[in-house]
């Protein structure tokens, strides 16, 4: 049952068939099941791996060595890498994945603004930002100081990644400082 347009019944969109993430790229099936995924699909969290392996092997699911990403002076500190090329952030047969959430446990400075940043490629850190590959969030810790919010995450807007490309995270504030943290990341199969 459609509604009716001249001489023609026209089918309604609720009772079309659909291939979700398997189907048109940017039909409204796909973007209405990509939207279904995201809010329904599994989450896992990461943190640091004990001995990291350049850009292999970064990520381990734990609760005891998160990431730790140190700002500069009122500028971006260093691209830390925390996903490899050999990780698996999703399960296995994933084929695209997306940094969710990040759940800050500790900062050095708990008077500042925070700008974090995600990065992801298959080069470099300083190739990926030049071909906006990145995404940011800001946070106040004087709104929103860890030990007062208790570690809630903090949403984090990314598009869908290819499983095999490597992450970095930078931040920045006003000082030197260090900001502690895990990610979560949903994956999907096609």
């Amino acid at each position: 049952m459609g509604f009716w347009r001249g001489t023609e019944d026209i089918p309604k969109i609720d009772s079309e068939a659909a291939d979700g993430l398997l189907g048109t790229e940017g039909s409204t099936a796909y973007q209405v099941h990509e939207i279904e995924r995201h809010f329904h699909v599994e989450e896992r969290w990461w943190g640091a791996v004990a001995v990291p392996d350049e850009d292999a092997n970064v990520i381990e699911a734990n609760v005891d060595r998160p990431f730790a990403a140190v700002s500069g002076a009122n500028a971006w500190g260093a691209a830390i890498p925390i996903l490899g090329t050999a990780d698996d952030p999703v399960n296995l047969g994933g084929i695209y994945f997306d940094p969710h959430r990040i759940m800050i446990v500790d900062m050095d400075e708990n008077n500042d603004v925070w700008r974090i940043r995600f990065i992801w490629g298959t080069g470099t850190s300083g190739e990926a930002i030049a071909a906006n590959q990145c995404t940011e969030v800001m946070i106040d810790s004087m709104v929103s100081k860890v030990k007062d919010i208790g570690g809630s995450p903090v949403e984090m807007r990314c598009p869908r990644i290819p499983v095999g490309y490597k992450m970095w995270c930078q931040v920045w504030n006003e000082a030197a400082d260090t900001l502690s943290f895990f990610y979560g990341v949903h994956g999907y199969p096609g």
